[in-house]
């Protein structure tokens, strides 16, 4: 019984520490499969760190997916590839210009007079605009069928 506290107490601490041992080290999590790789298997040597004092020469291409492809070697078959030489005392981002600040003045509140709605030219003017946003509405709504139509004849 002994024995089996002993040996499940051993197993319990082995499942916390080697993770942690693991995880903590990427490159020995690495050298045994483990981990997720860092995406510079096929960088060139000299781009594994952001910073360098080395020229990098880049070759950058599209290949037969779409999909933009970057190597430090030209691209195999006789695929256009644009070369870009990196050099360490070269900005590579471009500078952002920042526009002078235009001073606005403050819109004053406008006043709107619209009389009584309850009075007789009120409901006038409301059932005319009424009118006006359903004569709109139609004509919008049968400019939308005859698109759709069109759509449907092709």
């Amino acid at each position: 019984m002994k024995s089996t506290i002993i040996s499940m107490f051993i197993v319990l601490i082995l499942m916390i520490a080697v993770p942690m041992f693991l995880l903590s080290d990427a490159d020995f999590a690495q050298k045994f499969g483990f981990g997720g790789g860092s995406g510079d298997a096929n960088a060139p040597k000299n781009i594994k760190k952001v910073v360098t004092d080395e020229r990098v020469e880049v070759y950058k291409w599209v290949d037969e997916y779409g999909v933009m492809q970057f190597s430090n070697k030209p691209p195999l078959d006789d695929r256009d590839s644009e070369k870009i030489v990196l050099t360490p005392d070269i900005n590579v981002i471009d500078a952002i210009e920042i526009p002078e600040e235009v001073q606005e003045e403050a819109a004053k509140p406008g006043v709107f007079s619209l009389g009584s709605p309850y009075s007789p030219d009120g409901m006038k003017k409301m059932v005319d605009d009424s009118k006006e946003v359903k004569e709109q509405l139609n004509q919008r709504q049968a400019e939308q069928e005859k698109v759709l139509q069109d759509l449907f004849k092709r």
